[in-house]
């Protein structure tokens, strides 16, 4: 009896440690990479967010969702608000929102480097997508993260439907936000700190 009772009890010890393992191959090997989960999880917080305090867009009408630009300069982005706009494509169809994507093309061009659909050249799209919501967010860098402000906004009559904010950290974007170095280059002049992140934060792979 001695004997049985010390197998189950290894059984389930055995078991036990088979199953943690298998949890961290699964988060591993899922859908949520290292670098991109902080970007998801922000991404998911935000549209729930969106979705919990919506007065007038209804799940079927269409919805388009832009991509996130600076606060001080509405014709910027960066490669975190490009990730960014693709997590709040994927929350939102989570919600089972009708979703428009402004960026396929007219037509599949069929090149010796692929096929392509998708386009970031205007002369391309389509002119008759009939769209009347649409999610715009904007990013505000600091010296300890960045501020996500992000909206859906009827653009017949330019009403707020839903609005969201978060505080993201550097610390929750690893891969993407860097901390500001001691040397500092602005408007052509270099300026020294006495420590690193006195300035805001950068993003790694800046397009600007």
């Amino acid at each position: 009896m001695r004997i049985a009772f010390l197998l189950s009890f290894y059984l389930l010890l055995y078991g036990c440690a088979q199953s943690e393992k298998l949890d961290k191959v699964a988060f591993a090997d899922g859908n949520s990479l290292p670098l991109t989960s902080g970007i998801n999880h922000i991404s998911q917080q935000i549209v729930n967010e969106l979705v919990l305090r919506n007065d007038a867009l209804r799940a079927n009408q269409p919805l388009l969702v832009a991509t996130p630009v600076l606060l001080t300069d509405f014709n910027q982005t960066s490669v975190l608000g490009l990730q960014l706009q693709q997590g709040f494509i994927a929350a939102m169809h989570d919600h089972q929102f009708n979703l428009v994507d402004i960026n396929v093309g007219d037509n599949i061009r069929v090149t010796p480097q692929g096929d392509f659909l998708l386009t970031r050249n205007w002369q391309q799209l389509p002119t008759d997508i009939a769209v009347e919501h649409v999610l715009v967010s904007t990013m505000s860098m600091n010296n300890g993260g960045m501020v996500v402000n992000a909206r859906i906004i009827n653009i017949i009559n330019n009403r707020v439907v839903s609005a969201s904010q978060a505080n993201v950290e550097l610390a929750n974007v690893p891969g993407y936000l860097m901390p500001s170095q001691k040397l500092v280059s602005q408007e052509g002049l270099l300026y020294r700190d006495s420590q690193m992140g006195a300035k805001e934060v950068r993003v790694m792979g800046d397009l600007k």
